[in-house]
Formats: C-alpha cells, structure tokens, sequence
C-alpha cells in the first residue's frame, strides 16, 4: 500500500482529466446512494447507471495509472467485507429461510466492488481531502431537495422527508454524517465556512426528528472538540461547544416548533428510561426484538439462524415482517458469535489504529475516529451491514490509516 500511496501517476495531463471524471461520478453515486434511491427493487436504472460509470473509471485509472503487470492491490478492507460475504453466503446452507437470505446479499457485493473501487482511488491525503468534499456536496444537495419537494408548513412538523418516501431515520443518519465532516472541517481545518454548513446540516438532522441522527450529530462534535487537544486555546474551544451544545438543546426545548419536531421524541425517550417503559412505543418495540435475538442467539450460538433471517424467524411470534433494528443481534441472531467477530474485529482493528494516530497528531485520524466511534455507538439502533454509504465512510477511514501510515514511513526513512 506505501508504495502505491507513493507512486507518481504515470500520465499527467490524462490523470487529471480521469481524476475529474471520478469525482464526479462520485458525487452522482452518493446522490443516488442517499437521495435518489427510493424506488422499487430493479427500477432503480439511475443507480445502475452510475454504479457502472463508477466502477469502470475507477478501474480504467487503476490500469493507466499502475500499468497493466501491476493492476490492483487487495486491501485488508476488501478482504474483511469480503470474508463476511462469504459466510454471510455459506449461512444459507443452514438457514430456515434461503430466499431471505439472499435478500441483501446482491447490495453487499456491490458494496464489496464499490468500497474497493474508493479505496484503490483514495491514496494520498489530496484525494481524501476530495472525497470529504464531495461527501458534504452531495448532503447539501441532499438537503436543499428534501426542503425544496417538501412544503414550508410541514418542515417543523416532524420526520422531514416521509413524504418524498424516504426513510427519515436513514435521511438523518446520512445527514449527521454531512454534520461531523464539516465540523471537522471547520474547527479542525480551519475552514470558517463550513460552520455554516454544520448548523445547516444540524438543523436538517432536527427537522427528519431522527433521535439518532440528533444524538449521533451531537456526540460525534463533542468527540473531535475533546481529542482535538492539540489546538491553541483547547479549553476555551470544548467549553464554548460544550456551550453550543447547551444552547441548541435550550433552542429545542424553548421554540415550539422544534420541539414539535424532536423535542417530544427525546421527551419520550427520556420518559421511557427514567420512568414508564410503556411510553415510547417505538423503544419498547424495539427492546422486543432484542429479546428475542437474544433467544436466536441461546438455541444457535455459533452460527445463528442465517443472515437476515431475523425478519424471517420473528413471523413465528406473530410480528410483520422487520429487522432486529440493532446492527449487533443482528448479526448475532443470523451468523452467531462467528459472525459478530468476522463482522466487528475490523472495526476495532480500526479504532486502535485511528486512535494512535490522533495521539500522533493526524488531523484525518481525529474525523474518522469519531465516525467509526459513531457507528460502534449508535449500531445498538440501527442496522449498517449492508448500508452503502456507512461502508464507503469505513472504507474512506481505512484509507486515512493508511495514508497516515505511509506518511509516518516517509518521515522516519528521511529521519535515517
């Protein structure tokens, strides 16, 4: 991997042109990824088109660029996702379902190709500094489509988005993901402006009432001010987040149509903890699933039931159709205590690595650092195996640790 990271591109006049080319069919695969993605199974002929363009110049620069004797390198990533594939594919030997279990699996193989093609690409901090961009790019058009196709009397009415039939969690999730980048490029890169993209972002989060969206948006700013310690002034810039933090729940609380929006859910929630767990129906509900993949677990602990068979099982208590909500029992209930160490041990691998290189001083590290801690939180609510653009941001955050790797190489070698 250094020395791809070092090599210097072959062509380039051609390099740059294809490097265009590339960020913009990267832009058109996460807006079809996260906006334009709400249509029927096989009908989805935007996302098929771009998902080509995508693969095929990301391919095409890595033959121009490395030479035809030295196309591709298999990344750790690719072999892990790869690995979980695999079972994931195996466990439909022993599943009670095989139809469900092949559900998901044609969106974890395009996963597989198309994290592959991002990490192969982004190999040098340039590019990752374009991918974050690009990133915040297609979530500010993600933003001003979903204010634009809903009408201004129903934004401060809750679960902005429901009517353009979006899944407003999956809209919120996406979008604290647009919160945590452009804070880290504000507060961290300097770039004052994006602050102004973080409250916009944060704002939207509010309006989808996503709890996990809000909460995720709030600890993962809380975590990049904290680990940000080697800034000028460090106390003064946590306690004056710490303080925006303060204020923005005082906003929700104090202005009617904000609390109308989230308030009355985290109310909710708060209720359901502290005191009758009967409150919130959709926590309750939620804790049942658990419940009983913890059952799937007791009676198949070492291989489960078979991936997303979940779904499949919970028909026998006399439930619809649905998913654990938990990206942990889900795993658990489908490929066991084998398939949550395939699954988990990269993300720790991760984590450890992210956070050596914050102690180091990597800026990069820090952003990643708190995504990765975001999903490692926050996956106790929602399923992530085979969302599309939760991978590409663990992709981009093994890139980071590479890039930084290699950077530390570099300055050892010239130390020598």
């Amino acid at each position: 991997m250094s020395q791809l990271l070092r090599r210097t591109p072959r062509f380039a006049a051609g390099s740059d042109i294809l490097e265009m080319i590339w960020n913009v069919s990267f832009f058109l695969l996460m807006l079809s990824v996260i906006c334009f993605g709400n249509t029927k199974s096989g009908t989805n002929y935007y996302y098929y088109a771009v998902f080509f363009l995508f693969i095929g110049v990301s391919y095409l620069e890595v033959l121009l660029d490395r030479g035809w004797y030295r196309h591709l390198y298999l990344p750790l990533h690719t072999i892990w996702y790869g690995l979980f594939v695999a079972l994931s594919i195996v466990s439909s030997i022993w599943a009670q379902s095989f139809a469900t279990t092949i559900l998901p699996l044609s969106k974890m193989i395009q996963i597989l190709v198309l994290t592959n093609c991002l990490i192969q690409h982004v190999r040098n901090e340039k590019r990752l500094e374009q991918y974050l961009r690009i990133m915040m790019a297609a979530s500010l058009f993600l933003i001003v489509y979903l204010l634009v196709r809903t009408p201004f009397s129903r934004w401060f009415s809750g679960f902005l988005g429901h009517g353009t039939g979006y899944n407003t969690n999956d809209i919120g999730l996406s979008i604290a993901v647009c919160v945590l980048i452009s804070f880290y490029e504000a507060h961290v890169r300097g770039r004052r402006i994006c602050f102004v993209l973080t409250a916009l972002s944060l704002f939207a989060v509010i309006l989808t009432s996503s709890r996990k969206g809000v909460l995720m948006s709030i600890f993962g700013i809380v975590v990049i001010a904290v680990f940000h310690y080697r800034a000028r002034k460090y106390m003064l810039r946590v306690l004056c987040i710490l303080a925006a933090v303060v204020l923005l729940v005082f906003l929700i609380y104090q202005i009617p149509p904000l609390y109308r929006a989230i308030g009355m859910r985290i109310d909710a929630m708060l209720s359901y903890f502290l005191e009758d767990q009967e409150v919130d129906y959709s926590i309750s509900l939620r804790r049942y699933f658990i419940d009983i993949a913890k059952s799937i677990l007791r009676e198949h602990p070492l291989f489960g039931i078979g991936l997303n068979n979940f779904s499949y099982h919970v028909r026998a208590y006399g439930t619809t159709l649905t998913y654990c909500h938990n990206n942990y029992w889900e795993i658990a209930a489908g490929l066991g205590i084998v398939g949550l160490i395939t699954y988990y041990w990269f993300y720790l691998y991760l984590f450890l690595r992210l956070a050596r290189q914050v102690l180091d001083g990597h800026k990069s590290a820090l952003l990643f650092m708190a995504l990765l801690l975001q999903f490692l939180v926050f996956e106790y609510g929602i399923v992530n195996y085979y969302k599309t653009q939760s991978h590409l941001v663990i992709a981009a955050a093994f890139c980071a640790v590479m890039i930084n790797a290699a950077a530390e190489r570099e300055q050892t070698e010239a130390a020598e």
